[in-house]
């Protein structure tokens, strides 16, 4: 391949992710099926979009690594420049401002351990290693590790995989087959992979695919990674390497649509080129990249896709190679809860005993009690939220007093910022040592109940008056 023609492929990867990005952020979130023919609204600018943000993060750990990156250094790179609070993301950064070993930050205590937040940025290492599947897919393991668990890991490495085969001259449906098998089987991701793929290979019609797709693996939460990232396979197969046709399925199938228009636009770039991309999609949205408030003190990130394109293409080479064998589906570390700081003792209901919790999911022991308490220490005027959220119903009381009932039945999206409508509450207690109390209108152990303490801006807060290092200031 001419230095020539990987630079066009590479540069159209990230033309095509900006395309897609600003194709499907206005519709993030609707479940279609929808309509859209073009960008509505008509935009001026890429907007910014963590999809192509934090690949600007790696890029820069890559340009300064010698050689090798660990878990480690994306862990640091987390804390120093990446302050959204967003689901995976947040729970990622209270893990790591707690001490939680970057090997296992991932999985540990992480309700999105299978979002799409990991899946969305794969490009980075595609582009770093064209025609070197097994380095793409360990390094996008490697990344997807900090804030996902398998399924969010699966994500990544099928994409880093497919996108490495198809920069070298690979076909796209060969790259999807090479990719599928580059994952676990036992995989939610892999089994709604196998079914978008047998429906396609057998004629049925597209939208009759996609039903049943979403019969197998619709989930409440929209950015679920193994329904997506099925959705990307879905639009790049039937779009069958048109361009714009596939980015008008990715959108109008809805869900996480700005991540999935996004990877199938970037895939679509590393096949067909720059020169490839409809001059009506890459028009209004420029060559600029922007960033948005959550990423922070990145001197030096690069301003325009050009540029990002010469500087991916100048870090080829930089790290070791290494093989699908070294993706690190799981850790041999492993995170104590009771030596962690902000872990606080929770009373069960009727003073059985204590259990060991921090925020999040409650343990077992208090959902078969049907509730607990805790004490909440507060040293300052500043108001936080409080997420309660179960499945069955809860209610939750402060000092005695009523402050939230959560009915049955809502959405479970234990998310601090899009938590269904009646699951958070805004309070200022004021100064001093106030007592929590949650109380689950069931008593079944196997039940999802959650209780996250947030401060205003959303991040997650301890009980304690220990202030984490590392807080975030978006």
């Amino acid at each position: 391949m001419t230095s020539d023609l990987l630079t066009s492929k590479i540069y159209g990867c990230w033309m095509g992710k900006s395309i897609g990005g600003t194709l499907g952020l206005p519709v993030e979130g609707q479940l279609g099926p929808l309509s859209l023919t073009y960008y509505d609204p008509v935009p001026t600018i890429a907007p910014p979009n963590d999809d192509l943000e934090l690949q600007l993060v790696w890029l820069d750990i890559v340009e300064k690594s010698n050689r090798r990156l660990t878990a480690d250094d994306f862990g640091q790179a987390w804390l120093r420049h990446i302050h959204y609070m967003w689901d995976e993301y947040g729970r990622c950064r209270w893990n790591l401002r707690r001490g939680v070993p970057a090997e296992v930050a991932g999985a540990f205590e992480n309700p999105f351990h299978a979002g799409m937040g990991s899946p969305i940025r794969s490009e980075i290492w595609a582009c770093l290693f064209p025609g070197d599947p097994g380095s793409a897919a360990y390094y996008a393991g490697l990344d997807a590790s900090l804030d996902h668990g398998v399924e969010g890991i699966a994500g990544e490495v099928l994409f880093a995989t497919m996108q490495s085969l198809v920069a070298a001259g690979t076909g796209l449906a060969e790259a999807i087959e090479e990719a599928h098998r580059s994952i676990p089987a036992s995989t939610e991701t892999s089994e709604a992979i196998k079914l978008v793929t047998n429906g396609h290979r057998h004629g049925v019609e597209p939208w009759e695919c996609r039903k049943r797709l979403l019969q197998e693996h619709d989930d409440e939460n929209f950015t679920h990674s193994p329904l997506n990232v099925a959705l990307a396979i879905w639009a790049l197969l039937y779009g069958a390497g048109d361009f714009e046709k596939s980015i008008l399925l990715s959108t109008n199938a809805g869900y996480d649509t700005d991540s999935t228009a996004a990877t199938v636009g970037a895939t679509l770039g590393l096949l067909l080129g720059l020169e490839e991309i409809p001059a009506r999609w890459q028009e209004p949205i420029g060559d600029g990249i922007y960033l948005g408030p959550g990423i922070r003190d990145l001197a030096g990130a690069p301003t325009t896709l050009k540029e990002l394109t010469g500087r991916v293409i100048a870090a080829t080479g930089r790290l070791e190679r290494k093989t699908l064998k070294d993706v690190p589906w799981s850790s041999p570390a492993s995170a104590s809860l009771e030596a962690l700081p902000g872990t606080i003792r929770v009373q069960t209901c009727g003073g059985a005993g204590s259990v060991a919790w921090a925020n999040g999911e409650l343990p077992d022991e208090i959902k078969l009690a049907g509730g607990g308490e805790w004490d909440w220490h507060v040293e300052n005027e500043e108001p936080g939220n409080i997420v309660c959220l179960a499945r069955e119903g809860a209610s939750l009381y402060l000092d005695c007093s009523l402050v939230l009932r959560c009915q049955p039945g809502l959405p479970y999206v234990p998310a601090t910022h899009r938590c269904p409508e009646g699951s958070r509450v805004s309070l200022n207690p004021g100064r001093g040592v106030h007592r929590v109390r949650v109380v689950l209108d069931s008593c079944d152990p196997l039940q999802k109940a959650t209780v996250i303490l947030t401060y205003p801006d959303l991040h997650i807060r301890p009980w304690t008056t220990d202030e984490l290092p590392n807080r975030a200031i978006l």
